[in-house]
């Protein structure tokens, strides 16, 4: 049997991977996370788990935590929603870049033999559409793209790495607040307006996926027929329009959706950007910039992962239902 190190082994991604690889019965699993302690009855008691600030760690005792291990799955890091004090570049750069970097160096030292790295889709629509330069303008994008390229520069001298770019991901972790409760509370408030264009028709849209099937796509990627390469994960192309419906009738609310055009959410990204920078603070996803991909069908084709991870089908739609019913 292989082993697994898992950081952010309670996060949703990780959770779930814990489980799709335990279910294998071909993995043992160690898993290391931000405290606190989940409640009893939540951590599986099938793995190992450690808490701590992985960061705050010495490159020997990385390594001896390391040893033994055969496969590192980085699935933690800082979302693109945060928005930290100025310079947002340099921030997301420490938090997601040099990271990863490093511990793929420190996997390489002890002998493991694959990293596989959680990433964002957001570095498959920066290569899609290069005119847009995402990467000069935003600064987790920019983080993004540079994480998945050092990574897969670090492949080789016995390390294979791999990265999976990922949608949105929905999902359940027990006892843990879902990251779309602020999305939630947001449109309790009809903060969430539908973007329309000149013909008063509903645009945008994106890919989602369940957090079950990324625990089952880093399996698949695990295999040792899997080599060096990036993975762009998606199953459910949905658009905004559908999308607000289906959070809103889960959480059972009246607000009624509201329609603005690209100019009306134009301005309203300029007075976020402007009381961002009062705070001295700057976002990742710079606010009027986002408004062009918010505009857009940010859809994908996964058949190359399908094909290679072999991830199964879920219901994405029951999925989301199930997580804005539980706010």
């Amino acid at each position: 049997m292989k082993s697994v190190f898992i950081l952010g082994g309670t996060g949703l991604i990780g959770h779930a991977a814990t489980k799709a690889f335990l279910d294998t019965e071909d993995y043992y699993v160690t898993t290391f996370s931000l405290p606190p302690v989940p409640e009893d009855g939540v951590l599986d008691p099938r793995a190992k788990h450690h808490f701590g600030n992985i960061n705050d760690m010495s490159d020997a005792e990385i390594v001896k935590l390391l040893n033994g291990h055969d496969i590192f799955i980085f699935a933690g890091g800082v979302n693109s929603h945060f928005i930290p004090k100025k310079p947002a570049k340099e921030f997301f750069f420490q938090a997601n870049v040099e990271p990863v970097e490093h511990l793929a160096q420190l996997a390489r030292q002890a002998r493991l033999s694959k990293f596989i790295l959680c990433t964002s889709f957001y570095n498959y629509f920066h290569a899609l559409w290069p005119e847009l330069q995402l990467t000069g303008i935003h600064p987790y994008i920019y983080a993004s793209v540079e994480q998945e390229m050092r990574l897969l520069n670090e492949n080789g001298n016995g390390l294979t790495t791999v990265a999976l770019r990922l949608p949105y991901v929905v999902g359940l972790v027990p006892s843990q607040v879902t990251a779309w409760k602020t999305y939630a509370k947001r449109l309790h408030r009809a903060e969430f307006p539908l973007y329309v264009d000149q013909h008063n028709k509903a645009t945008g849209g994106s890919c989602y996926m369940t957090a079950k099937q990324v625990g089952q796509a880093l399996v698949g990627a695990a295999n040792e027929s899997i080599g060096s390469k990036s993975y762009t994960l998606g199953w459910s192309n949905i658009s905004n329009e559908v999308f607000l419906i289906q959070a809103k009738r889960a959480l059972r609310v009246d607000t009624k959706i509201k329609t603005m055009t690209l100019r009306e959410l134009q301005a309203m990204a300029r007075k976020e950007a402007h009381t961002n920078e009062l705070a001295g603070r700057e976002a990742g996803l710079e606010p009027v910039a986002y408004t062009e991909l918010l505009t857009r069908m940010l859809y994908v084709n996964p058949m190359e992962a399908l094909d290679d991870l072999d991830y199964h089908a879920d219901n994405v739609e029951r999925m989301i239902h199930d997580v804005f019913t539980s706010l």
